[in-house]
């Protein structure tokens, strides 16, 4: 559980990361737009006041060589011919300065409404990336909630494990001492009977019957019976036989 618990919170920081490198990605490429709009509008700014001046240097009368003196007639023509081409002229002078600015303006609105249509674009993307990252940040918090979920869930079913081992444990240690409670009931009948059958047989037969059991077991029986009995079936034994068993009850007395 800890290395899934580790993985996700990887998974959770590699997410956010990369939310945040494409938005600072698209505020610098807004930056670079504006900056770039910045140049285009100083430079066009430029370039226009260059062609004004020239428009305006080619609207002012030039200065024309001196011509050689002429008749009174003559100049009064070449005044006369002056006059009637500079309405002429100037109009013509007029339209270079005009239509020079027009078009500088018309380029510089084209690249106005193309880096407005950049910015535009600009805004939409981190739009769809503040979008994207609420998503995100939507997914980690149904993410951890169902984490915890799980997790409220493993802890429940362990509690639950923990207690149904208590209890079988207790039942089996109940049947246990069920078990041996009902043996020793067993045992002690068994043994209430066999002292009984010793005690109402001769003293001479019980003896003879001593005489082929093993040690333990002739113990046990003279243990169980009356000590009046006991001392009967001792003395109806064989000397040694009976102070072996004699030093045995004496070793093995509570």
């Amino acid at each position: 559980m800890k290395s899934y618990d580790a993985q996700h919170d990887g998974d959770r920081i590699t997410v956010r990361h990369a939310a945040k490198s494409r938005l600072a990605l698209a505020r610098s490429e807004r930056r670079s737009h504006l900056w770039t709009l910045a140049g285009g509008v100083t430079g066009s700014v430029f370039l226009l006041w260059v062609m004004v001046q020239l428009g305006q240097a080619s609207s002012e009368p030039q200065s024309k060589p001196a011509a050689p003196a002429a008749s009174p007639a003559s100049a009064s023509g070449a005044a006369g011919a002056d006059a009637s081409a500079a309405p002429g002229n100037a109009p013509a002078a007029q339209g270079v300065a005009i239509e020079t600015p027009r078009e500088v303006i018309e380029m510089l609105d084209q690249r106005k409404k193309e880096l407005d249509r950049r910015e535009a674009a600009v805004r939409q993307e981190e739009e769809r990336l503040l979008a994207l990252k609420a998503e995100l940040e939507g997914l980690l918090t149904k993410n951890e909630a169902l984490q915890k979920k799980v997790e409220e869930s493993r802890r429940l079913h362990q509690k639950q494990t923990a207690e149904q081992k208590i209890q079988q444990d207790q039942f089996i240690a109940e049947r246990k001492e069920l078990y041996s409670k009902h043996a020793q009931n067993q045992k002690s009948q068994s043994q209430a009977q066999l002292a009984k059958m010793y005690e109402s047989m001769p003293s001479e037969e019980a003896a003879a019957r001593l005489e082929k059991m093993p040690e333990h077991k002739a113990i046990e029986i003279l243990r169980i019976v009356k000590p009046k009995t006991a001392g009967a079936i001792l003395s109806q034994v064989r000397v040694e036989r009976a102070a072996k068993l004699t030093e045995q009850l004496l070793v093995q007395a509570p």
